[in-house]
């Protein structure tokens, strides 16, 4: 990938593990990591991202807040919720919050760049 067209991944989850894990794997993307959600607002008052991959469930500041954040901070900002904690109405309460995507954990590497593509490309449009 030409590293100008790079695109910008915030990455959010109180996980280091989970962290290591999704930089590694994206690796080609121009990430800033987050270990909380208070972090990830700081980040996203700074600047814009292409995405935002958030875990739901974090100690003090949500996912779900961090989701409101990006839509009311930057509007064109996509949001890809993560979650061991999935069920039908989390799901559906993340994407009504905001989120373009929800993806349960444990989730394969296809899935996670399936959905990536799939937020990018919505970005575009």
């Amino acid at each position: 990938m030409d590293t100008s067209e790079r695109h910008s991944i915030l990455i959010v989850d109180d996980e280091e593990i989970i962290r290591d894990f999704l930089s590694e794997v994206l690796e080609d993307y121009d990430l800033t990591l987050a270990c909380d959600g208070d972090e990830a607002i700081e980040h996203l008052k700074k600047r814009a991202f292409d995405l935002v991959i958030t875990d739901l469930r974090m100690p003090k500041v949500s996912g779900e807040e961090v989701v409101k954040a990006a839509s009311d901070l930057r509007p064109n900002t996509k949001v890809m919720v993560v979650s061991g904690y999935s069920s039908l109405k989390t799901a559906s309460d993340s994407v009504a919050g905001g989120a373009c995507a929800f993806l349960a954990k444990p989730f394969s590497i296809k899935e996670l760049f399936r959905e990536i593509d799939n937020a990018l490309e919505q970005k575009q449009e």
